[in-house]
C-alpha cells in the first residue's frame, strides 16, 4: 500500500503543476500592452524659413525750418503728436516785432509768422521745445515722419539673393510676439563689402504705429513643399546617431509595426515624412512610441 501511495504522489504533483500552468497561461496572454496615444498622418503644405534681424525705418522725413530769423512765439505741438498737412506747428515773432513789443508798442499779430506742416505724419524730432528762444532763418524746428512710409530694413546675406523678389511675402515678428505679414518692397543694388549683405526694404502690412529703430525678426520662405505627409514631431523616432528615423504604424487595434522614413522639412512642431509605404490617414503612435520594438503589442488610450 505504501508503494502504491509513493507511486501515485508524483503523478498528483505533476497533474497539479500542469493545472496551475494552464491557469496562468491565459492570464499571461491577456496582459495589456504599452499604453500609447495615436494620431493620423495628414497631408498638406509645409515650409522652411530663414530668420533675419531687421529694424524699422521711415523713408520720408520732412524737416520743418523757420522761414525767418526771429523768436519762437508759440509752439502748438509735442513730440510724437500726429499732425495733418497745413496744421499750424509754430508761430515765429520777427525781430522787429519783438523790438516794438519791448518798447511797449502793441502791434497785434503783425510780425507773427505761422509755420505750417508740409505733410501729415508724426513729430519724430522736436528741436525747439520752449517759447522765447531765438532761431535763425532756416533753423530746424522739428521733423515729421510720414506713417505710411514705414519700412523694415533687413541686411540679407547674398547667399539668399535668389529668394529676394519684389512682392514676395514674409512674416514679421515683434519682440512682444506679435506677428503680421509683410512683402518685399525694394532691393537696393548695393552689397556691403565687409559682410557681403544686401539691404532689402520690406513693407509691413499693419495699421499699428511702430517707432523707428525698433528691432524685430523677419522670416522669409526658404523652401516650400505641397501635399506632403505631415506628422507631429514627437511621433518620429530616431537612433542615437540620428542616422535612421521611423514611425510606429498601427497594423490593427493592438499591434504597432516599425516603418522607416526619411525626414523632409521640419519646423517647431511638424515634420514632413517620406515613405513609400505610408498613406494619408494611416494611424501612427503619437505618444509612447519611445523604446518600442517592431511588432509591439500596445493599448490605445484617449
Amino acid at each position: 500500500m505504501k508503494k502504491i501511495t509513493l507511486l501515485l504522489f508524483p503523478i498528483f504533483v505533476l497533474l497539479w503543476l500542469t493545472s496551475c500552468h494552464e491557469q496562468a497561461s491565459p492570464q499571461k496572454e491577456q496582459a495589456p500592452g504599452t499604453s500609447v496615444k495615436v494620431t493620423t498622418i495628414e497631408q498638406g503644405d509645409i515650409e522652411s524659413n530663414i530668420s533675419l534681424n531687421g529694424k524699422t525705418i521711415y523713408l520720408k522725413k520732412n524737416a520743418i525750418v523757420s522761414p525767418i530769423a526771429g523768436y519762437v512765439f508759440k509752439i502748438n505741438i509735442k513730440f510724437g503728436d500726429i499732425v495733418q498737412k497745413n496744421d499750424v506747428l509754430f508761430e515765429i515773432q520777427t525781430k522787429e516785432n519783438k523790438a516794438l513789443e519791448n518798447a511797449g508798442l502793441n502791434t497785434g499779430n503783425n510780425g507773427i509768422i505761422k509755420v505750417l506742416a508740409s505733410s501729415g505724419g508724426a513729430i519724430s524730432e522736436l528741436t525747439m521745445t520752449e517759447t522765447g528762444g531765438y532761431v535763425v532763418e532756416g533753423g530746424a524746428l522739428c521733423s515729421i515722419v510720414e506713417n505710411k512710409d514705414l519700412m523694415v530694413q533687413v541686411n540679407v546675406p547674398f547667399e539668399y539673393n535668389t529668394l529676394m523678389k519684389v512682392g514676395a511675402g514674409c512674416k514679421i515678428l515683434l519682440t512682444d510676439n506679435t506677428r503680421f505679414d509683410g512683402s518685399i518692397f525694394k532691393i537696393l543694388p548695393e552689397i556691403n563689402e565687409a559682410d557681403q549683405t544686401q539691404k532689402v526694404l520690406i513693407k509691413p502690412n499693419t495699421n499699428r504705429q511702430l517707432p523707428e529703430n525698433l528691432n524685430l525678426t523677419v522670416q522669409l520662405i526658404n523652401v516650400r513643399h505641397s501635399k506632403s505627409f505631415l506628422v507631429n514631431k514627437e511621433a518620429v523616432m530616431t537612433n542615437e546617431t540620428q542616422s535612421e528615423f521611423w514611425v510606429m504604424k498601427m497594423s490593427n487595434d493592438s499591434l504597432a509595426v516599425k516603418v522607416p522614413v526619411n525626414k523632409g522639412i521640419e519646423n517647431d512642431s511638424i515634420v514632413e515624412v517620406i515613405s513609400s509605404v505610408l498613406n494619408k490617414n494611416d494611424i501612427i503612435i503619437a505618444e509612447g512610441a519611445y523604446g518600442l520594438p517592431d511588432s509591439a503589442v500596445v493599448k490605445i488610450i484617449k
